[in-house]
């Protein structure tokens, strides 16, 4: 799963949407529908992987949803829970 940081570099305050241009809303959520999908391969329900990673449900429905920008100590956390790749150099590199 690769959580860009272009989406990061425009935005405005602590999880917030701030001036983020339609191609930066569209990555967002799709990078939110990647790790939506990512926890239904591993069969887990949202309530498991927030409860491990130490969030709430709503929370991380949030980002699923593409709504907030995951922040780069959760998205380590998630991509440990869900066994994904740290970023698209590392799949490519498995590949």
């Amino acid at each position: 799963m690769c959580l860009t940081r272009a989406v990061a570099a425009s935005h405005n305050g602590p999880g917030g949407m701030g001036s983020f241009t339609s191609e930066q809303m569209t990555t967002q959520r799709a990078e939110g529908l990647e790790l939506k999908l990512a926890r239904i391969r591993q069969g887990l329900h949202l309530y498991e992987v927030a409860r491990r990673v130490g969030i709430t449900p709503a929370r991380l429905s949030q980002f699923e949803g593409g709504h907030r920008r995951l922040p780069p100590d959760l998205e380590e956390k998630l991509q440990a829970v869900l066994r994904l790749p740290r970023n698209r150099q590392d799949s490519d590199a498995e590949a």
